[in-house]
């Protein structure tokens, strides 16, 4: 970054310079594995908070607004009263203000908008259009930071309940939104809606975010195995049935 400065301010005396930088060779680094939730996982998750002790009516609006939106932490931290909008249908529509101050309008289902708006009137904010939805004890504006508090309480609440669950080493806030990516591909929605309901710029970041599940996968094979070489026999299938069903279809017609 300073050689393109200085090429910038002077381009014959950092010329040498910016070459020689330019030759060095990036160091790489393992990729790290993007974590998401499972289903299982994320029906815990957003059963944890405990709404009759403090913040936990917060915690779990906070919760479930990530999933519902896919939103990023510091989206959810800029959320002001003015930025929800309900319908009569039930359903609302909320304006994310992302990356570069871009803003971008998103649904959210009447489920999550439910909750969302108890939240709101609980506070008594609903009359109060520049007040921020979500705020910590000591700051009227949520931080990213306190988002990551509240993700790492509960996953450790329910890593201690179950055990068998949540195997990966962390999971930032970020592994909402990367979940919501999964579970809208995996429900068959197209990868350019996913694009614009996250606000991408390039479409080749919603497919990293869109990774294809090992579920997702394990679905297709399976769907693939019985068309083609046939359904496992029960056990109460008969010998000349269990011949059948072991030829595929295509050979036997």
């Amino acid at each position: 970054s300073f050689s393109k400065y200085a090429q910038n301010r002077n381009f014959e005396a950092a010329s040498v310079f910016r070459s020689s930088v330019t030759r060095i060779p990036v160091k790489k680094s393992a990729r790290k594995l993007r974590v998401s939730f499972t289903v299982p996982e994320l029906k815990l998750l957003l059963r944890t908070p405990n709404e009759a002790k403090r913040n936990g009516k917060r915690d779990k609006t906070l919760l479930s607004l990530m999933y519902a939106s896919g939103a990023r932490a510091q989206e959810i931290c800029n959320l002001k009263v003015k930025d929800v909008i309900f319908q009569d249908s039930g359903v609302a529509i909320i304006i994310l203000t992302g990356k570069g101050g871009k803003a971008r309008k998103i649904g959210i289902p009447a489920s999550c908008a439910t909750i969302l708006e108890r939240y709101i009137l609980s506070k008594e904010i609903e009359s109060k259009p520049q007040r921020h939805i979500f705020s910590s004890q000591t700051h009227e504006m949520m931080t990213v930071s306190c988002i990551e508090e509240i993700f790492k309480k509960h996953v450790s609440a329910c890593r201690e309940a179950h055990p068998h669950l949540f195997p990966a080493g962390s999971y930032p806030p970020h592994a909402m939104r990367h979940t919501t990516a999964c579970h809208m591909l995996e429900a068959g929605i197209p990868l350019i809606v996913i694009k614009n309901f996250l606000g991408h710029v390039s479409i080749a970041t919603t497919q990293v975010y869109a990774e294809v599940s090992q579920d997702l996968a394990n679905r297709h094979l399976k769907t693939w195995s019985e068309r083609w070489f046939g359904a496992a026999p029960s056990e109460d299938a008969t010998d000349s049935e269990r011949r059948e069903n072991a030829i595929p279809d295509f050979l036997q017609t």
